[in-house]
């Protein structure tokens, strides 16, 4: 079973901005939000920390793991549930609880004072952080408490659970709503009134940016849907760039972690400094073997080698044993204390713009913008960026240069006269690569089921005497592996489990679904 360690990065936040609110992991229905002396410039910090305690740290781990950027050491034990997808109700009960009783919570207390003050700053604020919270849970679960949560003990214990698409078309309306709001602010997008200023991790009061942060949101949340629901996403884009909307051009995260206990990046405090070996995390072959044949010097930002070099371990094969693999032999996920955490980054935001151009559904130039996503991953790895060349093997943009990542297998090159699928795969596996050095493998997790990107091979997991093949490969670099010792019969999981507390104290928990069903815009067939 995995630990429940608490996410102590987001105490980090708590000392700084000490405030009564939510600090009791009850119901997702608890109202915290109500004490005489709390302030929005209290609040909202403290709710982006308890976004990024739990995004950041252990739905990072089951993202990294599901997405295979990572695999469970065959040295020790922690995430064999996530590896194995052998989920269980309790693994991620906690997170769940502290999601609703303190973000979600926070950032609903922030919104409703903000607009009783008519401070329409902290009011975007809060409403784009509470939606990107809720489609990190809509997307993980399906189904989750929406418009009746939030209530607070004297209205509502037991509220209903709504789908994920009624839950995406009521955050569209929360954020076109706060985006229209009179906001006060210079050219450089300062404030010249109400300024956030500390109080906002992110940007330090730049609404230019909360307004980029909620647009590129808004793009992540329509692309989502684009098989499910083909008219009303491309609708929605194509209104997107028709009002001109401006999208990130760089980290929408949360980076005021330091190297010390409690205060330092959640992932790394809760898989590096609370467990009693930081060896749980090792490169999966997968996500290895796609740099190592690609010659892509990010594998030392992501990975510290072991003691033969960069060598990874198949999905689920921790019970190989390790006289046939050395665990010190195999690479180790790098994670610093000083770490991000992302909520979008910049590589992601320009992915997804390539993405809606390379559809016909936005204005500018898919090539570029794919360029521009790779050279931010390699910027904020701080490796030189003109590594990527075009199909006619030219320099797509000019930046500056040390080495050439890609002469003469080119690699990167983008498909440019080639099919959409053939686009819609660069784009899609490269934001997959990128990911993985933001520690945001949910995400990669999630478009992963949209897109069939990077696609999965069936390789030979056992050798003709029944023990684990320590060779276990995927047919072409890069392809996804079923888990070694994966208790789904061979189906990739879809989803988390409704949590224990859930079903024992709300009646309207939906009936448990396995984690190999597919949730509601991951439709089979992807027509283009």
């Amino acid at each position: 079973m995995i630990k429940k360690l608490i996410n102590i990065g987001l105490v980090f936040a708590l000392i700084l901005y000490s405030t009564s609110c939510g600090n009791d992991f009850l119901d997702v229905n608890v109202d915290p939000n109500n004490p005489s002396d709390a302030t929005v410039n209290l609040v909202f910090p403290a709710a982006v920390a308890s976004s990024a305690g739990v995004i950041g740290g252990w739905y990072a781990v089951l993202g990294g793991i599901w997405s295979q950027h990572w695999a469970q050491n065959n040295g020790s034990n922690q995430y064999r549930d996530f590896d194995s997808y052998d989920l269980q109700p309790t693994d991620l009960d906690f997170q769940f609880q502290e999601l609703y009783a303190n973000a979600l919570n926070d950032y609903e207390f922030v919104r409703k004072r903000a607009s009783a003050e008519k401070n329409w700053t902290f009011y975007l604020m809060a409403t784009v952080m509470q939606a990107y919270t809720y489609q990190v849970l809509a997307d993980l679960y399906d189904q989750i408490p929406f418009s009746q949560a939030l209530q607070g003990n004297q209205n509502n214990l037991t509220p209903v659970y709504e789908n994920g698409q009624a839950v995406y078309d009521s955050l569209i309306v929360r954020l076109d709503e706060a985006l229209a709001k009179d906001f006060n602010y210079s050219e450089n997008g300062s404030l010249t009134s109400k300024a956030p200023g500390e109080a906002d991790f992110l940007f330090g009061g730049n609404m230019v940016k909360w307004r980029q942060f909620a647009n590129t949101l808004k793009l992540k949340m329509y692309l989502r849907q684009i098989y499910a629901r083909p008219e009303v996403a491309k609708a929605g884009i194509q209104a997107l760039y028709a009002s001109s909307a401006q999208f990130l051009t760089e980290d929408a995260a949360m980076t005021q972690f330091i190297d010390v206990a409690s205060k330092s990046n959640p992932l790394y405090e809760a898989d590096q400094r609370q467990l009693n070996t930081n060896q749980n995390l090792r490169a999966s072959v997968t996500l290895l073997s796609f740099l190592q044949a690609s010659k892509d010097p990010r594998i030392d930002a992501y990975f510290i080698p072991g003691s033969a070099g960069h060598r990874g371990l198949a999905q689920g094969s921790f019970n190989i044993p390790s006289t046939s693999i050395v665990p010190t032999a195999l690479s180790r996920a790098l994670l610093t204390a000083t770490d991000p955490v992302y909520f979008i980054s910049a590589s992601e935001s320009y992915f997804l713009q390539a993405e809606a151009v390379a559809r016909n559904l936005g204005t500018g130039n898919d090539e570029a913008l794919y360029t521009q996503g790779i050279a931010a991953s390699f910027a904020q790895n701080n490796m030189s960026t003109t590594i990527i060349l075009d199909s006619q093997g030219n320099d797509s943009l000019s930046y500056s240069t040390v080495d050439s990542l890609i002469s003469p297998e080119k690699p990167y090159a983008y498909p440019s006269t080639g099919s959409f699928k053939e686009k819609l795969k660069a784009i899609t596996v490269q934001k997959w690569a990128a990911m993985a050095g933001t520690n945001q493998g949910l995400e990669s997790f999630f478009e992963q089921n949209r897109t069939g990107f990077p696609e999965s091979t069936d390789v030979a997991a056992f050798l003709p005497n029944n023990t684990v093949n320590p060779e276990y490969y995927p047919a072409h670099a890069g392809e996804f592996t079923y888990a070694v010792e994966g208790v789904t019969s061979g189906l990739f999981p879809k989803r988390a489990l409704f949590t224990d507390t859930e079903r024992s104290r709300n009646p309207n928990t939906p009936p448990q679904e396995p984690i190999t069903k597919a949730i509601w815009w991951d439709v089979a067939e992807k027509i283009d």
